[in-house]
């Protein structure tokens, strides 16, 4: 049931459109959030499945790096949202592997909502999540950022003979 479930979504994914070529990431980005749209209505999913899912993800991701269709900081910073995805649902929080998860977590809504959390503090799950949602949005971004970049450069040219 499962199988056929994910199986669905990416025929959903397909039919909307979303299979067509990425020129900046964002196909990514709407991949990701019709992934945990399918999985939300769903209100079940198992952490394999979740797994694969990213996996699926971070697949397409270096394949669309490797074809220059996303520039390598974009890439970071998507991989970067997977992999903390992925922690955020893995078990042994607690155990062998709990300072990887701290760094992790901590440095990412740090880098991210320039926030300091503290791992034990109630909420800090919540924190994460906004971070994640702030960094999805900030990527989402991020191709109009790279055009206002040129443009902005392009002024302090002319107005501060600043070059590159």
């Amino acid at each position: 049931m499962a199988k056929r479930m994910f199986v669905f979504g990416l025929l959903l994914m397909f039919s909307l459109g979303l299979a067509a070529q990425d020129k900046d990431g964002r196909v990514l980005i709407d991949k990701l959030n019709l992934m945990f749209k399918n999985a939300a209505e769903r209100a079940t999913v198992s952490e394999a499945e979740y797994a694969s899912g990213l996996e699926a993800l971070y697949t397409e991701a270096i394949k669309e790096r490797d074809q220059n269709q996303i520039d390598p900081l974009f890439f970071k910073r998507y991989q970067r949202v997977l992999m903390v995805l992925r922690l955020f649902v893995m078990p042994g929080k607690k155990g062998v592997l709990s300072p990887i998860f701290e760094k992790e977590f901590v440095g990412f809504v740090e880098d991210v909502d320039g926030v300091r959390i503290n791992i034990a503090d109630k909420g800090v799950i919540g924190e994460v999540a906004g971070a994640i949602t702030n960094e999805i949005m900030n990527l989402y971004l991020y191709p109009d950022s790279i055009k206002a970049r040129a443009k902005l450069l392009k002024e302090f040219e002319s107005k501060y003979g600043v070059k590159k």
